[in-house]
């Protein structure tokens, strides 16, 4: 890739600044023996007071999780092959936890904002802590948006079928040509593969990892109220004497959708989607809310994700609730044991629907 090229010359320039070691000599573009070598971004060899060994590196220009942990993958592959070799990921930036997921792994790193952590025998560098120098551009096509999600909430439900792209297109209800268009982003970001022309799903929770880092709980439209209520039990049990009707577009998430789907955490506040204002109106009729600051026991969202928050949704003991993909998004980010619940949702009810990135 261009972009990836780009780190590599970039890398070449501003070693010196990085390393500035004494008496460190650093040949690029040496040679390696190795089947894999052909396929490395760059190959160089280190001279340190008497030490001698090779770098192998490989750039990675996207924030994308399954194509971070596919150079991984592939520097761990070819490192095997040689004991005098150092396997190194270069990026712009690492932030710390990429920093840690690459130690884990036995895999060191180069930043060019000033990040660096090499180890080889005697030879040990360790400066951690700079920030990030290269702000990320937004580029390509967004597949966390209103719409392109709908692509990933269907791929990811049915983790096992391979879609072509114009039932893909009918099953969201999205444009074939739009389909096709974000099927060639997800594929760059290796969301997905291709499997006879077919699209088939890769790592779905390195999918959620980079979601959940692109969402935001509080970009909904969000109103507080206090309903005279027991408990989030008789809040509930009075949504289900409503017998609310078809045209009225809802669906629980966070803690009260949660607990009918995957019960684990104690929750005090019902969250609800509601489609649109005269939904919003038929709760505070229906129910007699009165507004809350603070305090407030029942909450209701105007959706962010307008067209794709309600797409799976499902009726749960009565009551309808988003789909387990949403209920992960919204927990996540929800800060009353959100994170918790949001694990929990995903070891008993998402887990199983996700295919091996390879199988």
């Amino acid at each position: 890739m261009k972009s990836e090229q780009k780190i590599i010359k970039e890398l070449k320039k501003s070693l010196k600044q990085l390393l500035p070691i004494k008496g460190l000599e650093v040949e690029m573009a040496v040679g390696l023996s190795s089947n894999t070598s052909d396929s490395l971004d760059l190959v160089a060899r280190v001279e340190y007071e008497g030490l001698s060994f090779r770098l192998i590196i490989e750039a990675v220009a996207q924030n994308s999780l399954p194509v971070f942990k596919n150079k991984i993958a592939k520097l761990k592959a070819a490192s095997v092959q040689h004991n005098d070799v150092l396997p190194v990921l270069v990026a712009h930036y690492l932030s710390p936890q990429r920093r840690s997921m690459c130690q884990e792994e036995g895999i060191c790193f180069i930043d060019l904002s000033g990040n660096v952590h090499l180890k080889f025998k005697s030879f040990y560098v360790e400066k951690v802590g700079f920030p990030n120098k290269f702000p990320e551009e937004r580029k390509g096509r967004d597949p966390f948006s209103d719409k392109a999600s709908l692509i990933l909430r269907a791929i990811i439900e049915d983790g096992e079928h391979l879609w072509g792209v114009r039932e893909l297109a009918q099953a969201t209800h999205l444009n074939p040509g739009y389909v096709s268009r974000m099927a060639k982003e997800l594929e760059h970001r290796n969301y997905i593969t291709r499997v006879n022309s077919k699209l088939k799903l890769r790592d779905p929770e390195g999918i959620l990892n980079d979601w959940v880092r692109n969402y935001n709980l509080r970009k909904n439209r969000i109103f507080g109220y206090f309903f005279m209520a027991a408990s989030s039990a008789d809040i509930l049990k009075r949504l289900r004497d409503l017998k609310i009707p078809s045209n009225i577009d809802y669906a629980l998430s966070v803690q009260a959708g949660a607990n009918l789907v995957a019960p684990y955490a104690v929750f005090t506040e019902v969250h609800i989607y509601v489609g649109n204002k005269k939904a919003l109106a038929y709760f505070e009729e229906q129910l007699n809310l009165s507004k809350a600051e603070q305090g407030a026991n029942l909450v209701l969202m105007l959706p962010y994700y307008k067209h794709s928050v309600f797409y799976d949704s499902r009726i749960v003991q009565r009551l309808r609730v988003v789909s387990n993909i949403q209920l992960y998004l919204d927990l996540h980010g929800y800060p009353v044991r959100g994170l918790e619940q949001a694990e929990h949702l995903l070891d008993k009810k998402l887990k199983a629907k996700f295919v091996r990135p390879d199988a």
